[in-house]
């Protein structure tokens, strides 16, 4: 990708063929979204957001809102669904959104909890992610690691929210392994 646009574009560590595919597709989404900007899609593709916090900020907005809580005294909580594309999906959740776009580096997603990665298997392909906004209390349930995710596989500086997953292990496990959500691989 020319320094030219790199600077005035979201972080992406793709060659310029995958850039061009990467921009099309960001323009599809928007353009879907200009037609019926009241509308939140069935799906929102989160990888091909340049500010996906704000659409995160924009959850718990809302949430305030509806319920007439503090914003400060909410958090984004999420929920693996079984839905693996957007078309299985019927009907937008009730409360937050799905989301899509994310891939599990360092372990795999299988039964519905995180699980030791396959070997020679780098990225594994979520689900359906469901993101809503709860009350600070009723985001710290046992069982769940809080794994990071990032907008590129270069981490540090892209990394947006943590999504609870669901482990039957220690989350210490998942920290040490380096496990994350990459928006870009």
């Amino acid at each position: 990708v020319p320094d030219a646009w790199a600077k005035k574009a979201w972080p992406s560590m793709l060659p310029l063929s995958g850039w061009i595919k990467n921009f099309s597709d960001r323009l599809f989404q928007i353009e879907e979204w200009l037609l019926n900007p009241e509308e939140i899609p069935k799906v929102t593709w989160i990888s091909g957001l340049v500010n996906p916090t704000s659409f995160l900020t924009a959850i718990c907005q809302v949430t305030a809102q509806k319920n007439q809580w503090e914003l400060d005294r909410l958090v984004t909580f999420t929920r693996v669904t079984k839905f693996m594309s957007p078309d299985e999906v019927d009907a937008k959740p009730r409360d937050g959104a799905y989301i899509t776009g994310l891939k599990l580096e360092g372990a795999s997603w299988e039964d519905g909890s995180l699980q030791k990665s396959k070997p020679k298997e780098m990225y594994c392909d979520m689900p359906i992610i469901h993101v809503k906004a709860v009350t600070k209390e009723k985001a710290n349930v046992g069982g769940m690691y809080g794994c990071p995710v990032y907008m590129t596989r270069s981490r540090g500086p892209t990394h947006y929210f943590n999504a609870q997953l669901k482990t039957a292990s220690p989350p210490a496990r998942w920290t040490l392994a380096g496990v994350a959500l990459l928006g870009e691989t």
